[in-house]
């Protein structure tokens, strides 16, 4: 390249290089404009909100009595007055119907179960036939058990047990036993009968008026309150027996559970494969309901005494 074309060419790079520096120059005074115009704005807002932050709340200054008065004004106003008197009936005629339903109601409820308490004495017919000694089977003959066991089996007797003879420890048993007798009103009962029996036998009742009882109850270390509840428990069974034979006066489905409960009375089977067999079997249920309540009745009043 000569030195003329230099020259041409080093002409041209600084006219670039001037127009460049010139859009610069243009830009930045561009963004600046840009900014102080931003800047203004936002003073601007300022001012604004400080402005109505200085502006007093009117909601506030009204007084509540003005809004009730003006409320007062707007409901003379004859549309607002028709509306609301309209609404007023509405509701009242609302609540008078309603209160006519529950008023029909409770009328159509008297209506049904009138007779039940005044005309229909058929419940009270049915228990006059049970005989004037009847009480609900499971409970029968229980609270005089409880009051014989209370003074036979006195703090006295309970506390010295273990001193007694075996033969106070026999009469004691054998006038519980006759009084329990006589609360079950049982029509056959032939005495209490000490004996060994199998480990884990209390005793036993055949239904023939005798109660056997295991010779264990009677040693010092046993409790006189297993040999309470194992008495009233055996003699319970003579009622049963007595009662399926209809010598008491029992529900009719009492008597046919205790009866088919006889029938399937089973020692041998374990409770999986015979679950009525013995434990579960209605009669032990009664008769364990029957000892176990005395026993709960008195040792409930000893500990409250």
């Amino acid at each position: 390249m000569n030195i003329e074309e230099q020259n041409l060419e080093r002409t041209r790079q600084e006219s670039l290089l001037a127009e460049l520096s010139k859009d610069t120059q243009m830009l930045e005074e561009t963004e600046r404009n840009a900014s102080l115009a931003n800047l203004g704005k936002n003073e601007n807002r300022n001012d604004a909100v400080k402005q109505d932050a200085e502006k007093p709340n009117l909601a506030s200054m009204i007084h509540p009595a003005a809004i009730a008065y003006g409320l007062h004004k707007l409901s003379e106003m004859p549309a607002v007055k028709e509306t609301i008197d309209g609404c007023k009936a509405s509701i009242s005629d609302t609540l008078s119907d309603w209160s006519h339903k529950i008023d029909e109601f409770f009328i159509g409820v008297y209506d049904s179960v009138k007779d039940f308490f005044t005309g229909n004495d058929a419940d009270a017919k049915a228990i006059e036939n049970l005989g004037g000694n009847f009480v609900e089977e499971r409970d029968f003959g229980l609270d005089k058990c409880t009051e014989a066991a209370k003074e036979i089996f006195n703090s006295g007797v309970i506390e010295n047990w273990a001193n007694l003879s075996l033969e106070q420890r026999k009469e004691i048993a054998g006038a519980y036993a006759n009084e329990v007798a006589q609360a079950f009103e049982l029509q056959n009962y032939a005495g209490v009968y000490f004996e060994d029996l199998e480990p884990g036998v209390g005793g036993y009742n055949n239904g023939d008026g005798s109660i056997h009882l295991s010779n264990d109850l009677l040693s010092a270390w046993s409790s006189p309150l297993q040999i309470m509840s194992t008495i009233t428990h055996e003699l319970r069974h003579q009622y049963q027996f007595e009662a399926v034979q209809g010598y008491h006066n029992v529900a009719e489905d009492v008597r046919k559970e205790w009866e088919v409960a006889q029938e399937i009375y089973n020692y041998d089977q374990p409770y999986c494969y015979d679950p009525w067999g013995y434990f579960y079997n209605p009669l032990e249920i009664d008769a364990r309901y029957a000892g176990e309540t005395v026993v709960r009745n008195v040792t409930h009043d000893m500990i409250n005494a």
